[in-house]
């Protein structure tokens, strides 16, 4: 024999738990839209939001001179895994002032789909080679030195992505930020 009262608790945990799942399912996509943000606000910044706050009045060029600075002299490999962190997507091999990506071996990549074509590639990617020219143009870059970037795919398949001259640390950990997100959005495995 059921109790009535009973059934209507149990029905108002399932409603509490649909109700819980819909909000954290909308946290994690506002958290992807910040995370966006972040980084349009960064390519479009000339100075710190530290330098902003703390009054300090910095150019473009001092800010590019500081960024030259800190370009990881040593080679070294960085995995790049999902968000929640059980899931290896790729790696990247930076070697001064270069880095090569290559995908995992258990996945597949789709160069053409948006979160990798527009956003990673096209605002990212090209965000860095469009700013890097228009320094070298001021005269404040050699063509040498400049951001570049090949990307290597096979039928549509990523194989690997070759970024020249990333720049600065800062520059080369939104890569690796906005690398993480696309990856992830157009993972497929083998």
């Amino acid at each position: 024999m059921e109790n009535p009262q009973i059934r209507a608790l149990l029905e108002i945990r399932k409603d509490l738990k649909d109700q819980l799942e819909e909000i954290r399912k909308r946290a994690e996509k506002i958290e992807e839209m910040i995370g966006d943000l972040d980084s349009v606000i960064g390519m479009g910044s000339f100075s710190s939001a530290d330098a902003v706050l703390g009054g300090q009045d910095t150019t473009a060029k001092d800010m590019a001179e500081a960024e030259d600075s800190d370009v990881p002299e040593e080679p070294k490999s960085i995995v790049v895994l999902n968000k929640t962190r059980d899931l290896e997507l790729g790696t990247m091999e930076v070697i001064g002032p270069d880095v090569t990506i290559l995908p995992t071996e258990h996945a597949l990549y789709d160069i053409k789909r948006g979160a990798f074509a527009r956003f990673f590639v096209e605002r990212i990617l090209g965000q860095f080679q469009r700013e890097d020219r228009q320094r070298v143009e001021n005269g404040e870059l050699e063509w040498s030195e400049a951001f570049d970037f090949e990307v290597h795919a096979e039928d549509g398949i990523l194989l690997q992505l070759v970024i020249k001259n990333f720049g600065s640390s800062s520059r080369l950990e939104e890569i690796q930020r906005t690398l993480r997100w696309a990856l992830e959005k157009t993972y497929r495995a083998k």
